[in-house]
């Protein structure tokens, strides 16, 4: 019988006592599982099934078209951001959502779940929560090889330059900047975006998965600059999603609750 690390990313009601639970595992990925008196406060599972409870649990794989069977889940611990930080949970919530939106079952990539604890101990201990949760979107895709290409065109792979008040088109369907000549005459402009060079300057300064100084941290960046960089990203996640995710309808309510704790 399996046994893994796991993060429980969502959970859906399957019956009286039951529920169906989505876990991210560090040793087999994402896995569906069917936890039999999982809704009993005093059932099998000892309320440990909580969205972004990290447990450890045992499981029973079925084949590909049915639900895995959950056996056992004790609770290792759960992240507690403080109820003032609203900022905090909502971020929490979306690191959950982007993990199950961006992984399917049965791949496992215990990088990507060891940086998914990582970034919830720093949303717990009350980080600067946009610049934390883009760090994160950049790593995870690099992770998953979705990281935009931010220095050469997509489609001709010439080198952009940057300059001080100047725009570089951005296009959310090719994953990277586009120089002017490639953008005449493409058909794809409705997906083009165009952004100020300090926004990239500062956005792939945060993503970067180079950078293990922990800098970005203290990057000094206006919350014009944020807030521009939060819509690029916003379009580019929905771009490679096909979809909105439901934490994008909070960013407002994240932008203005969000102080370093």
């Amino acid at each position: 019988m399996p046994s893994a690390d796991a993060l429980v990313l969502r959970t859906v009601d399957f019956s009286e006592s039951s529920l169906v639970v989505t876990l991210y595992t560090r040793q087999f990925g994402k896995i569906e599982a069917l936890a039999k008196g999982g809704r009993r406060l005093k059932g099998p599972f000892e309320s440990s099934l909580d969205i972004l409870a990290q447990n450890s649990v045992a499981f029973i794989q079925k084949r590909s078209d049915v639900l895995d069977l959950l056996t056992e889940s004790k609770l290792i611990r759960r992240f507690r951001v403080r109820s003032s930080n609203l900022s905090g949970t909502l971020g929490s919530c979306y690191v959950a959502e982007l993990v199950n939106s961006f992984t399917e079952p049965g791949e496992p990539m215990p990088a990507l779940y060891d940086l998914t604890v990582k970034v919830l101990h720093q949303l717990e201990g009350g980080a600067l929560v946009m610049r934390t949760l883009t760090r994160y979107e950049g790593r995870l895709l690099h992770l998953l090889g979705h990281f935009p290409s931010l220095n050469a065109c997509t489609e001709c792979g010439v080198i952009i330059p940057r300059k001080p008040e100047k725009h570089i088109l951005f296009s959310t369907l090719d994953g990277g900047v586009i120089c002017s000549a490639c953008r005449t005459g493409t058909p794809n402009h409705r997906q083009t975006v165009a952004v100020f060079s300090e926004t990239l300057d500062t956005w792939e300064a945060l993503m970067s998965p180079l950078d293990r100084s922990e800098q970005w941290k203290q990057l000094p960046m206006s919350r014009q600059t944020l807030e521009e960089i939060r819509r690029l990203a916003n379009r580019y996640i929905c771009s490679l999603l096909g979809w909105k995710p439901r934490l994008h309808d909070w960013w407002n309510v994240i932008a203005k609750n969000d102080r370093e704790r």
